[in-house]
C-alpha cells in the first residue's frame, strides 16, 4: 500500500492507436501501476496523417481531438491511483511522451504544418509547463513535461525509446560500441541505428494493420484475440488470448498466420491466397474462393467465422513493406549493410508480442538478425518514466539535439524500397 503522502509521478505513453500511463515512486522510481486505453482519437482515423487532414480541413476539431485525448489521460490518471483524492493530490511530475502530430494535439498547437512538404513540425523543443494548464485534472502543485521531437514524424516516443534503451551512450565508447537497431512497431513504426558515430531515426507510415487495424476480424490484443497460428501437419492450431473461444485476430496472429501460411504453400510470394485446387493438403479445405479473390478460415463455430481475406494479407504487405523500406533507407544513409547490425530491440507494447520468426518470415527482419533480437516491451513509456527525474531530462534533450533525422516522406528512394519490398 502507498503511503498517502508519497510523492508521485505519471508517466504517458502517446501512440496512435493505444495510451498507456504508469504510477511512479518519485521516492525510489518504482512503478505502482501500469495501465493502457485505446486512444479515442481514432474515430477521425487510425493514422496520424488523417488526424492532420481533418484538422487542416476543419481547425475547430482540433479543440476536440485535444479534449478527448487529454479525457483518456485523465481517466488513466484515476484509474493509476485507484481514484484516490490524497493520491491525485501527491501527484507532483508528469511527462508525456508522443509522436510528433499526437504531441502537437495534446498542446492544442496545429499539426497541419506536417500535412505538407517540408512536412516540418511546429515546434520540436520539450515544454514545461503547469499540468492543469494542459487540462489535466491535478493540484496547482503537479508539473508537466513533453518530450523534445527530434524531426517530421519522429517525435518525444522515440527519444524516449532511445532514452531507455541507452543507445545514446553507445556513442561514448567506439571502440565498444555496438551497431543496434531498434524497431517500435505500430500503427506509425519508428526506426532508430545507433552506430559509434550517430543515431539515425526515421518515422515509417506502416498503418495499423500490425496492431489488427483494418482487417476484416481483428482486433486488439485482449481476451479472445488469436495471438498465434501454428500447423501440425495440415492442421491447425491457435493460441488465443484468455479462456475464451477466438472473437477475432490480433497483430501478432496476423503475422504469425501469413507466415505459417506462406511456408504451407497456401499463401504466394505475391500475397496471393491460393484456390482450394491449387493447394494438394487439407488445408485446401479452410479455402474459401470468392469471384475476386480468396480468404482462408482460421476458426469456425456456431457464431460465424474468422478468417483472413485477400485484402488483410495486401494490407499486412503494406505495413511490412513500410518498415522493411525505412530500414533499408536508415541503413543506407549510415552506410551500413544488414550484416553489419550487431543487435535488433524490438519495442512496444504490440511489437514485443510479435514473433521474430514471423517477422523474417514476411520479410521484416533479416534471417541473419534473429539471433540479435531483444524484445524490450514499451521503452517508450520506460523512457517516460525515467524523465520524471530531472537529470534524465537533461539526456533526453540532448539526445533530440543530437539525432540525425531521416526523412521518408517524399522520398524516391523510400519509394523504391517500398515497392522491392511489397512481396513476402
Amino acid at each position: 500500500m502507498t503511503p498517502k503522502s508519497e510523492p508521485l509521478g505519471i508517466a504517458f505513453d502517446i501512440g496512435t492507436t493505444t495510451v498507456a500511463g504508469s504510477s511512479v515512486g518519485l521516492s525510489d522510481g518504482r512503478t505502482i501501476k501500469t495501465h493502457s486505453v485505446k486512444n479515442p482519437q481514432q474515430r477521425w482515423g487510425e493514422d496520424v496523417v488523417s488526424r492532420i487532414r481533418v484538422i487542416s480541413e476543419d481547425p475547430g476539431l482540433l479543440s476536440e481531438l485535444k479534449n478527448c485525448l487529454v479525457g483518456a489521460l485523465n481517466g488513466l490518471i484515476e484509474e493509476l491511483v485507484e481514484s484516490s483524492t490524497p493520491k491525485k493530490q501527491a501527484i507532483e511530475k508528469v511527462t508525456v511522451a508522443g509522436n510528433t502530430v499526437l504531441e502537437h494535439i495534446f498542446l492544442g498547437i496545429s499539426p497541419e504544418p506536417l500535412g505538407r512538404a517540408p512536412y516540418k513540425p511546429a515546434f520540436k523543443e520539450s515544454r514545461e509547463l503547469n499540468a492543469s494548464t494542459a487540462g489535466l485534472d491535478l493540484g496547482p502543485r503537479a508539473t508537466l513535461y513533453t518530450f523534445p521531437v527530434i524531426g517530421g514524424f519522429v517525435g518525444g516516443d522515440t527519444v524516449a525509446v532511445i532514452l531507455s534503451l541507452g543507445l545514446h551512450k553507445d556513442k561514448k565508447d567506439k571502440k565498444r560500441a555496438e551497431r543496434a537497431l531498434a524497431l517500435d512497431i505500430g500503427t506509425n513504426s519508428e526506426i532508430v541505428l545507433s552506430t559509434p558515430e550517430a543515431l539515425f531515426c526515421a518515422s515509417s507510415p506502416a498503418g495499423p494493420a500490425f496492431e489488427g487495424g483494418e482487417i476484416k476480424d481483428g482486433m486488439r490484443a485482449r481476451n479472445g484475440a488469436i495471438q498465434g497460428v501454428n500447423l501440425e501437419g495440415d492442421r491447425i492450431r491457435l493460441d488465443t488470448i484468455g479462456t475464451s473461444s477466438p472473437k477475432g485476430i490480433c497483430g501478432s496472429g496476423l503475422v504469425d498466420a501469413a507466415s505459417v501460411l506462406l511456408k504451407a504453400g497456401v499463401i504466394e510470394p505475391s500475397g496471393r491466397i491460393r484456390s482450394s485446387q491449387e493447394v494438394p493438403t487439407n488445408l485446401s479445405y479452410h479455402i474459401k474462393e470468392g469471384k475476386c479473390a480468396n480468404s482462408f478460415v482460421l476458426y469456425r463455430d456456431t457464431r460465424g467465422e474468422i478468417s483472413l481475406t485477400q485484402d488483410d494479407i495486401r494490407a499486412l504487405q503494406v505495413a511490412k513493406a513500410a518498415l522493411r523500406a525505412g530500414i533499408n533507407v536508415v541503413l543506407k544513409k549510415a552506410k551500413l549493410e544488414p550484416r553489419n547490425i550487431d543487435r535488433v530491440y524490438i519495442a512496444g507494447a504490440f511489437g514485443s508480442n510479435l514473433d521474430k520468426a514471423g517477422l523474417s518470415a514476411i520479410g521484416v527482419l533479416e534471417r541473419e538478425w534473429l539471433d540479435k533480437v531483444t524484445p524490450v516491451g514499451d521503452a517508450a513509456l520506460d523512457g517516460a518514466r525515467l524523465a520524471l527525474a530531472s537529470d534524465k531530462r537533461t539526456e533526453a534533450e540532448e539526445i533530440a539535439r543530437s539525432a540525425k533525422y531521416v526523412p521518408l516522406s517524399g522520398s524516391a528512394h523510400f519509394e523504391r524500397e517500398f515497392l522491392a519490398n511489397v512481396n513476402f
